[in-house]
């Protein structure tokens, strides 16, 4: 019931963040994304399926709006929000929310465990990836620290078990996707159900020091082109 009424503040409270003029502080404007998301973008305590959004790459929370207006992501709460949405609105909320302090320390409360043998699996295709089956490491991409990389790889840290696993499934069933080239579809669809439970789980219980921010730009190379990214030239 609780969530239920969160939502329906989300809804209410979406026409008044996307007034035709500035009106007190940018951030009071986005009191429907405060709903799900946190005051600061650091996340609500319970919502498994809402992310952080704070010290996120701007050009990375950019795509995810675009993605959410234009169809290439799923959900009805954001797309009834930015529907009708131009650039440079949405660009101004990724600035914002891109400005704010980081969330670095794990989402994880201690009720998802894993025994030794799947914890080592997680950690060897997060830091190794699986290259047999054509699988990159997830820091090849998110950086040994796990903290993204400017300007649009997000970081992994503080995400929810359970948020982790539902974006794997929701790039396999082709209801996320990215910017072609959809790097995270290629990847998800050769990692099995274990792993990706394995993978989430182990995500959620890492953490970095106060402060980390995503790399800055040109800071490596990932191993894949990936979405409009403008390293991905340089990758291929």
């Amino acid at each position: 019931m609780l969530r239920r009424l969160a939502l329906l503040v989300c809804l209410l409270t979406l026409a008044p963040c996307v007034p035709a003029q500035e009106d007190g502080t940018f951030g009071t404007r986005l009191a429907a994304c405060a709903a799900c998301h946190g005051k600061r973008g650091e996340g609500v305590q319970g919502a498994e399926y809402y992310p952080h959004l704070a010290g996120k790459p701007a050009g990375y929370l950019f795509e995810q709006l675009k993605g959410f207006r234009d169809g290439r992501r799923v959900s009805t709460q954001m797309a009834w929000y930015v529907r009708f949405a131009d650039g440079a609105f949405l660009q101004q909320i990724a600035d914002y929310y891109a400005s704010l302090p980081p969330r670095t320390r794990g989402a994880d409360t201690g009720a998802a465990q894993l025994t030794e043998e799947r914890r080592r699996v997680a950690q060897n295709l997060v830091e190794h990836g699986d290259p047999a089956h054509d699988v990159p490491a997830c820091s090849a991409c998110h950086g040994a620290n796990l903290a993204g990389l400017e300007p649009g790889v997000p970081a992994l840290l503080g995400l929810p078990v359970d948020y982790v696993i539902a974006q794997f499934g929701a790039w396999r069933e082709g209801v996320r996707n990215g910017a072609p080239p959809d790097c995270m579809h290629d990847v998800a669809g050769k990692i099995p159900a274990d792993d990706i439970r394995a993978i989430a789980v182990y995500l959620s219980q890492q953490s970095n020091v106060d402060g980390v921010r995503p790399s800055p730009p040109g800071s490596f190379v990932p191993p894949r082109a990936c979405g409009s990214l403008p390293h991905a030239q340089e990758a291929k």
